[in-house]
């Protein structure tokens, strides 16, 4: 049966279990959630599993010092619960562990880091993405403003998944808004594009976009923002991209390997309950 607890009172758990078993295996970090948030939990002497609700979604949450015991109460989970582990290797040693406890692969999502010596859209383009950029426009689209959040949030949610995307709810869409970290080109007042982002210390993140014109839509948009990031001395760029994706996996230039100081990627496994194990 689960119970309610507020976070600070899972993370005493967490430690309780750390320190009569020793190292953990969790996908959960310290930090993570607020103190304040209420957890739906189940625990067994060796395990503890709990249920944070989204906007949108269960996110599932575990520490565990044996595997058998950390199946058996996801097995207890209700369906349509999500879990994410990341790994730095593109396979999952604990994949088992879930699959046992009545959940499956819902899909994996990969996060590209890079960092470059020179702007990459520097590098001449060849086939369509040289036409890409002999048009490119910097002042196309402009910054998403209040008007726009009802639109963002109702588009989002029409084309993005609420099981594994990030899908913001109307009051973030307006602190994005706020926080200049959405740009949007409208065409006889439809919205066409947009490209949504954020600065972080001096890395920069590469969130979202939708496109529903022509590619070079979406170029300048992301091309507009990289600049002006660039130009204020931002190296590092990253995204993240589901693996299913194979469009946006083939999108880009092959020749910026030559302006890339570095390269790392890491893998977000996402699974999903599917049955309840009795």
């Amino acid at each position: 049966m689960m119970k309610t607890y507020m976070i600070v009172d899972v993370k005493k758990k967490i430690n309780v279990l750390k320190q009569s078993h020793g190292k953990l295996i969790t996908n959960f970090y310290f930090g993570s959630i607020d103190d304040m948030q209420k957890a739906e939990c189940l625990e067994n002497d060796k395990a503890l599993v709990f249920v944070v609700q989204e906007p949108f979604r269960k996110r599932v949450y575990f520490a565990a010092a044996d595997p058998a015991a950390c199946s058996a109460l996801l097995s207890q989970l209700p369906e349509n619960s999500v879990l994410e582990y990341i790994c730095q290797d593109n396979s999952n040693p604990f994949e088992q562990v879930f699959i046992n406890g009545g959940m499956e692969r819902y899909t994996r999502y990969i996060r590209i880091t890079m960092t470059y010596s020179e702007n990459p859209y520097m590098v001449p383009e060849a086939g369509r993405r040289k036409l890409l950029q002999e048009m490119y426009d910097p002042e196309f689209g402009e910054y998403a403003g209040e008007e726009h959040a009802v639109q963002l949030y109702q588009t989002s949610r029409e084309v993005f998944d609420e099981l594994c995307d990030d899908i913001f709810t109307l009051e973030k869409w307006k602190k994005i808004i706020a926080d200049k970290e959405c740009m949007v080109y409208y065409e006889n007042g439809e919205l066409i594009a947009y490209y949504v982002y954020r600065l972080e210390g001096k890395k920069f993140y590469s969130n979202l976009s939708v496109n529903r014109g022509s590619a070079n839509y979406l170029y300048n948009l992301e091309r507009r923002v990289f600049e002006e990031m660039w130009n204020k001395g931002i190296r590092t760029f990253y995204y993240w991209i589901n693996e299913d994706n194979a469009k946006a996996l083939r999108r880009g230039n092959e020749k910026v390997k030559m302006y890339m100081k570095s390269y790392h990627e890491i893998y977000n496994f996402i699974y999903t309950k599917i049955r309840f194990i009795s």
